[in-house]
């Protein structure tokens, strides 16, 4: 175990080799390099593969080395070829016997360990958290509830691919000043009329969406869009790594594929099991239900319920609609199957997965159906030249955002505000 201890932290034998981890290369050798810095306190982050976990731990790493911490008390190191939670104790007690003081430790990848959240908990019980801050990562949230360490000082996190936002400011670091003196946003006025502050740039963000749709929020894509063009090689990774974790669960690679491609055949549109099941001849639908909550808890998709707007409760049995996560997961599968996605479909699941962040997110069928629903708002998207009111339906909703392509209107008789998916989009932290 020390061997291998030793072996991913090459910084005890001199602090200067941090700047020699690939991960850490790869970020420098950016124009705008995506940093991160360490924050003191307790982490499980989660979040699918290939979106820069391990490169979040390694910044992390380099801002302690960098503001003094000594390099024998930061450890790293990767989980995957550990079996089962003891081993993840005896990684822990090894660094224990060779530092001293105050510790740092990087557990990368441990999320696919046996019982893991058991290591997790004897530590954060015993006399080994003392002086310790601990950093854990994972590519599956199966089995973690937000309550899955009570009364224990860690906090669970999700890391998922960047916000339209976050890439915005990637690509225009200007707009990091503009965007965040905006007021946060609470009714259809205020958006729209942040929307009117951002209006002399609608240029600029438009083009910055039609980027996002193709990037998506993976750090490697959008560096490599911003040289020319996205390599086959992160397709590939992003299709390898998606597959590789649900075979690693022991789930069909077959039964997947066949959910993937019928939920592009069908994306955005209310579906049943039941339907799925029988359009791509699988035998119950209880199976496409355990995949598509699988998709979920590995972040590669994601179920959006109806509600009802009184209790605002969802509505478990009916119809679905299913958005993958993020742009990129679209594009990786639609190349792989040769099946494209409509554009204004792909806004949709944009505009989903950012309210989802945000708000507990449904949407509402009745006469007509409603894109999505929160608390806050409703949203109906309308990726078209030419957007009214009346595309907006009447169905008792009080807080109206009709999302557009180009026109700007605020129809204060329905407090419906109307504005480009890009302007509503950068409102969202």
């Amino acid at each position: 175990m020390e061997d291998l201890i030793v072996l991913q932290n090459p910084w005890w034998r001199d602090k200067d080799e941090i700047y020699n981890d690939e991960k850490i290369k790869a970020v420098f050798s950016k124009k705008n390099p995506l940093r991160y810095f360490f924050k003191k306190r307790n982490k499980v982050i989660i979040g699918p593969r290939q979106v820069g976990k391990t490169t979040y731990l390694k910044l992390s790493i380099l801002d302690l080395l960098e503001k003094g911490t000594n390099p024998r008390n930061v450890m790293y190191f990767s989980c995957d070829l550990l079996r089962n939670y003891r081993e993840i104790i005896e990684v822990i007690r090894t660094f224990e016997r060779l530092s001293m003081g105050e510790k740092y430790v990087f557990l990368d990848e441990v999320t696919f360990v046996s019982e893991w959240e058991r290591a997790i908990k004897f530590f954060l019980d015993s006399p080994l958290s003392r002086n310790v801050n601990l950093y854990v990562t994972g590519s599956t949230s199966t089995g973690i509830k937000r309550e899955s360490f009570p009364g224990r000082p860690i906090k669970i996190e999700e890391f998922l691919p960047l916000s339209f936002r976050k890439v915005v400011f990637l690509l225009k670091p200007e707009f990091k000043g503009i965007v965040e003196k905006l007021k946060a946003p609470t009714t259809p006025e205020e958006v729209y009329k942040n929307a009117l502050d951002l209006y002399p740039y609608y240029d600029e963000l438009m083009n910055a969406f039609y980027f996002y749709l193709n990037s998506g929020g993976y750090p490697k894509a959008i560096y490599e869009l911003m040289d020319g063009e996205i390599s086959l090689d992160t397709y590939e990774m992003i299709y390898n790594a998606t597959i590789f974790d649900i075979t690693r669960l022991g789930r069909s690679e077959r039964i997947a594929l066949s959910i993937v491609l019928g939920i592009l055949r069908r994306y955005g549109d209310r579906v049943s099991l039941n339907s799925l099941a029988k359009e791509l001849e699988i035998g119950a639908h209880t199976t496409v239900r355990d995949y598509l909550e699988l998709f979920e808890e590995l972040f590669i998709g994601r179920n959006y319920f109806q509600a009802d707007l009184k209790s605002f409760a969802p509505l478990l049995r009916k119809g679905r609609k299913v958005y993958f996560i993020d742009p990129l997961v679209v594009n990786t599968f639609s190349r792989h199957f040769g099946f494209d996605v409509d554009i204004s479909k792909k806004v949709e699941g944009v505009v989903g997965e950012h309210l989802k962040r945000n708000f507990e997110t449904y949407f509402f069928y009745g006469k007509r159906e409603v894109d999505f629903v929160t608390k806050r708002f409703g949203v109906e998207v309308k990726w078209q030249n030419k957007v009214k009111a009346s595309d907006f339906p009447r169905v008792g909703i009080k807080n109206k955002l009709l999302l557009s392509k180009k026109n700007m209107e605020f129809v204060e008789g329905r407090n419906l505000a109307i504005i480009p998916v890009p302007l509503f989009l950068i409102q969202l932290p």
